[in-house]
């Protein structure tokens, strides 16, 4: 997640979380270099951004291309599929932290698909993410 923008909601899904997962903020308060930001997207399986995303960023973009699943707002950029061209089911108008964390389960564990579907975890889902990259 990135740090330095919609901290309050990632806490949210953390608290939520029960340490079920390993969250790992990208940069704050320690700089990271490009590869660094990319060794550490390669490792992750899932981007959240909760940000107002101003224009087309590029933490989402790269987090795809490393084959992450990216969780985001509708705020700005965001919004628009141009700009931000992932599947409707992993953009969230409004902060539900009990949505936004079923699917965070679903994505990651192995114990749910989503809403009756059967298909699990992280490898079936990252390939909704194909047109992005």
């Amino acid at each position: 997640y990135n740090p330095l923008k919609g901290i309050h909601y990632t806490d949210e899904i953390r608290k939520r979380s029960e340490r079920k997962f390993k969250f790992t903020p990208i940069g704050g308060k320690e700089r990271l270099s490009p590869n660094q930001v990319s060794e550490l997207l390669h490792r992750a399986k899932v981007y959240m951004d909760f940000g107002p995303h101003p224009g087309m960023d590029r933490l989402p973009r790269e987090a795809a291309l490393a084959n992450c699943i990216v969780i985001t707002n509708k705020e700005g950029a965001a919004n628009y599929d141009k700009d931000v061209p992932i599947p409707s089911t992993y953009k969230f108008g409004t902060f539900d932290v009990d949505r936004i964390h079923k699917l965070l389960v679903g994505c990651i564990g192995n114990n749910g698909g989503r809403d009756g579907n059967c298909r699990i975890g992280y490898e079936a889902r990252k390939g909704d993410f194909d047109g992005y990259r």
